[in-house]
């Protein structure tokens, strides 16, 4: 029970860093026009999902990402049949995915560099699948940004 809440409160911890890392990139981004009250209750909010999410997935034994939980419930909180949908995606929207996308991905780099021994010891094969994942998410990319902007009638 206490290492259970230990964790909870480590979690809780590094989910506040990153939403004032998120907030402070955003207000730098905005060049300082941005609703502070309104996008701390929304990043309270972001924050209260992914500590739901992270509670949600140690409880229920099935192997679904914290992630995706989160998904899910952000999801049923912005339907318009939630009362709280408006609210919400008021206290919200001036956080972008952009800006949480680049302090996850900070983070996922440390986490990475931190295990640089088990990653030596993959050896050259690592290599190759990181190549091909490179490539093929490039191809991927490229070929759907080519089919919408042919559909804009942009090109």
């Amino acid at each position: 029970m206490i290492k259970g809440m230990e964790k909870a409160i480590n979690e809780l911890k590094v989910l506040l860093l990153a939403g004032l890392v998120v907030l402070f990139t955003q207000f730098i981004n905005l060049k300082g026009e941005m609703d502070i009250a309104k996008s701390l209750i929304g990043m309270v909010m972001i924050i209260v999902i992914a500590m739901a999410s992270l509670a949600i997935k140690s409880l229920i034994p099935l192997k679904i990402p914290a992630f995706a939980w989160a998904s899910l419930l952000a999801l049923l909180i912005t339907t318009p049949w939630s009362p709280m949908a408006e609210f919400f995606i008021n206290s919200t929207k001036q956080i972008t995915a952009g800006q949480i996308g680049t302090v996850i991905l900070a983070v996922a780099g440390v986490s990475i560099g931190t295990k640089l021994g088990d990653i030596k010891k993959l050896s050259w094969k690592i290599i190759l699948v990181a190549f091909v994942v490179f490539i093929g998410t490039f191809l991927g990319s490229a070929v759907v940004a080519q089919i919408v902007l042919k559909m804009r009638g942009l090109i």
